[in-house]
């Protein structure tokens, strides 16, 4: 009875053994497969915030570049209402470009308004600067319209326009972290 006493201890002590060292890779197993778990979460995570953060990139980018063409629609606007107000006084294409001049300011606001919203703040304070500047010129090409002459500070007007535009130009470039070339920004300077 000792030799079988024996036996089954040797047979109890080998199982308990081998259940150990199973219940043990089984929990390295486990851990291991956790921890990959976790770094797939953590790198899925990772990749959407910076898909998230392109897309904002892009989305503010793409803000920055329709306030732009709207700046830029809005001046050749005013440029060909103000060559028009130079002609004698009859033309009947007046009344039609100054519509459109005042169409392409409300489309100008509604820009600018994406730019506030998308941000970033210093940005889209360099956007309402260049909306104010903008805005005074087309006060006094408003007060031309109706008087048929330029007022006072006509020429004063135009530079602020060209130099708060090329600000907002320098602005949105150092926010994407775009170089910069004064060629580009005066590009379509004629009002």
């Amino acid at each position: 009875m000792t030799a079988d006493l024996a036996v089954g201890a040797i047979g109890l002590a080998g199982a308990l053994v081998g259940g150990g060292v199973t219940l043990g890779v089984a929990y390295l197993n486990n851990r291991a497969q956790r921890a990959e778990a976790e770094r797939t979460r953590s790198n899925q995570r990772a990749a959407a915030e910076l898909t998230r953060s392109n897309q904002l990139a892009d989305a503010r980018s793409a803000a920055c570049i329709g306030f732009l063409t709207r700046v830029d629609s809005f001046l050749n606007q005013a440029r060909e209402l103000n060559d028009l107000l130079d002609l004698p006084a009859g033309d009947d294409r007046l009344v039609d470009v100054h519509r459109q001049y005042t169409a392409e300011w409300n489309q100008l606001v509604a820009s600018n308004a994406t730019v506030q919203v998308a941000g970033p703040d210093s940005l889209a304070q360099h956007a309402q600067q260049l909306v104010g500047a903008v805005g005074e010129l087309a006060d006094l090409i408003d007060k031309r319209y109706r008087n048929k002459r330029w007022p006072a500070g006509g020429e004063a007007a135009r530079e602020e326009v060209w130099k708060v535009r090329l600000d907002f130009i320098h602005a949105a470039r150092q926010a994407y972290g775009v170089t910069t070339s004064e060629s580009a920004a005066t590009v379509g300077r004629s009002i």
